[in-house]
């Protein structure tokens, strides 16, 4: 869709990607997409359902909830959050260059409640400021140009 949401159920199979350029993406639980999640202005959501490729956005964040990524995850200029054993196999890329205004908004990629990202975490800039907060979950690989931050798991 150019501009609207797309919002799957729960226990839906879909054959395919789901992409939008001006609305938000969600995944209800137990489903299953068979390609990619894109959007450029809009975030994401998926509860504990399966994405048998990657995930990106531009312009919004994204929210994992026991989601399995069979690809990598990508913004530009959105946060992201990765709880109750959320699982990305392949890296998360924070893309984009630090243009004006970007760099007084600090991004966050949160890795929580044992979720794991298997590959790495790169942000291309390095002058782009984001912290990667580690507070139950773990990240396999390298964590590249991000401050990273432990926290005890409440």
């Amino acid at each position: 869709t150019v501009n609207g949401s797309i919002s799957v159920g729960d226990e839906v199979e879909v054959t395919g990607s789901l992409d939008s350029t001006n609305g938000s993406l969600s995944v209800g639980a137990r489903s299953t997409v068979a390609r990619s999640l894109e959007t450029v202005n809009g975030a994401v959501s998926c509860g504990a359902s399966t994405i048998s490729d990657g995930i990106s956005t531009v312009n919004g964040g994204i929210k994992l909830d026991g989601t399995q990524v069979g690809g990598s995850l990508s913004s530009t200029n959105g946060s992201m959050r990765l709880t109750g054993g959320a699982r990305v196999a392949g890296d998360i890329v924070i893309q984009g260059k630090n243009r004006p205004g970007a760099s007084k908004k600090r991004l966050e990629i949160r890795i929580a409640e044992d979720s794991v990202v298997t590959g790495n975490i790169t942000v291309r800039d390095p002058n782009r400021r984001v912290t990667v907060v580690l507070a139950g979950g773990a990240v396999e690989g390298e964590i590249t140009n991000a401050e990273v931050v432990h926290e005890t798991p409440s």
